[in-house]
């Protein structure tokens, strides 16, 4: 597909320019931030480009996000789990109680 003679930018460039501007900045201003040339910000969000994982934090971290919003893996707004929820998935009910944050006992056959 086409978009103005160039190709169509990819999900991760239209991520980008949406919290962009959702953010209210220019180019320029987001590029200064993510300590990227104004062209090549440009340049991702108006064309299908990879990036590198630095890249990727950068733009991120500029854009008030996560590197999992931009990706498409969560919503851009949604705000990040606290560390301690993950910490809990770990654990589950014990078998005998029910009682969560305590490690299932052993299963013996």
């Amino acid at each position: 597909m086409s978009y103005g003679g160039a190709p169509s930018p990819g999900d991760l460039g239209r991520r980008i320019a949406a919290r962009r501007q959702r953010l209210g900045w220019s180019r320029a201003e987001l590029a200064a931030k993510a300590h990227l040339s104004v062209p090549y910000l440009s340049y991702l969000e108006t064309r299908p480009a990879v990036v590198t994982m630095t890249c990727l934090i950068e733009l991120a971290d500029a854009l008030e996000t996560t590197a999992e919003a931009l990706l498409g893996a969560r919503p851009a707004d949604q705000a990040a789990a606290p560390a301690t929820r993950v910490l809990d998935d770990l654990w589950t009910a014990d078998v005998r109680t029910g009682r969560r944050g305590e490690r299932p006992g052993p299963f013996l056959g």
